[in-house]
């Protein structure tokens, strides 16, 4: 399999790729104000009932600002201590928070190589699978193109079942079970099987995540691991693999709480747990949105993959007589910007993926 020699290829990447590097910064050793937390709620976990109710009358009652302890205030520490305990399970958002949960990208695909696609998902929507099989057709239709990278980066927090199942399709054959929806009371789930589709994609594939995966795409990402043996590459995924309810509890107020879950095929969940990459590259969050940005709106996506650098001296400049320098130190000399003047921006997760089919695909010519 190609993923064996990709992963085989990653101390030779992480070498390239040492001198970017910014010199690591030592932990600071724990201090026990910083395990607090942790041991707090494991002394709170040992109580019973009624020791709990015995902690709410002593403070209630006897705490020095009594005031500070009104029964709403109680209800509101009870309401926060449970939204922190049910982590991604349930939140409070505003009106704005709602749509802020949702990508705000548009569907992107482009040739890297002659034998590199490239994907990326905006809002997982029926126009999105419609805009993934125009793609599929193109990058099928090249007989050189023997590798896709599925970009599954965008943020998505309501999950449309149906569409991840229409796009695992695309990526898995016909009538397989690619994952349930578990329900509280009901022992029956609801099945999603993959369907015959117009266009698919079975040769190499990798796929990038990170921490603004939506659950849409952590659905994607758990299936094709698990079936498909991609390699992933990126950050780890926050674990929200479930259907939210919205509910508004109160002016600009909606509480957003899990009702069901996502299983896949043998029971197994990843909500809360995530998805963890088999190659953990970081890209700054601000980085990647501008390069989202940028490509929407017509820059090529090779331009932040492959940087041109700085023109200097050289041998080959010393022979022929001219200083490829010059146009930067005048520039410089009159105090105007040049090209160099802003680091450029960087996609460390999706250069990683590139350089590694690039050394597999060097090293198997070399065979």
């Amino acid at each position: 399999m190609i993923w064996r020699l990709l992963l085989s290829c990653l101390l030779f990447h992480d070498c390239l790729f040492a001198i970017d590097e910014p010199e690591a910064i030592p932990e600071p050793e724990t201090s026990p104000e910083a395990d607090h937390p942790i041991k707090l709620r494991e002394m709170i976990d040992t109580l019973d009932q009624s020791s709990l109710q015995e902690a709410f009358r002593l403070l209630t009652n006897d705490y020095i600002h009594e005031e500070k302890l009104s029964p709403l205030e109680v209800n509101r520490a009870a309401l926060q201590g449970m939204l922190d305990r049910l982590d991604f399970g349930a939140m409070i958002l505003t009106e704005k928070g709602l749509d802020e949960s949702n990508s705000p990208f548009l569907f992107h695909f482009t040739g890297i190589t002659d034998e590199t696609g490239y994907i990326r998902f905006g809002r997982f929507s029926k126009k999105g699978v419609s805009e993934l099989d125009t793609a599929l057709e193109q990058f099928t239709g090249n007989t050189k193109m023997e590798n896709l990278i599925l970009d599954l980066r965008s943020p998505q927090a309501q999950a449309n079942f149906g569409i991840a199942s229409e796009i695992l399709s695309r990526f898995r054959p016909p009538n397989e079970l690619l994952f349930k929806i578990r329900r509280p009371g009901n022992d029956r789930p609801t099945l999603f099987v993959s369907k015959a589709a117009p266009r698919t994609w079975q040769k190499n594939l990798i796929l990038l995540v990170d921490r603004e995966t939506g659950n849409v795409g952590e659905i994607i990402a758990a299936v094709l691991k698990r079936e498909n043996d991609c390699l992933i590459i990126g950050e780890k995924t926050p674990g929200l693999t479930v259907e939210y309810r919205d509910v508004p509890i109160g002016e600009d107020r909606i509480l957003r709480y899990a009702i069901a879950e996502v299983v896949l095929e043998d029971g197994s969940s990843i909500f809360q747990k995530g998805i963890a990459p088999d190659i953990e590259t970081q890209t700054p969050m601000g980085s990647k949105k501008e390069i989202f940005r940028a490509t929407q709106k017509g820059t090529e996506l090779t331009k932040f993959l492959f940087q041109r650098e700085r023109p200097r001296m050289n041998e080959a400049a010393l022979v022929a007589g001219t200083d490829p320098e010059i146009d930067y130190y005048l520039l410089r000399s009159n105090n105007r910007p040049t090209p160099w003047d802003r680091p450029p921006l960087q996609d460390r997760a999706l250069q990683q993926a590139v350089d590694l089919l690039h050394t597999s695909a060097f090293l198997n010519s070399e065979k």
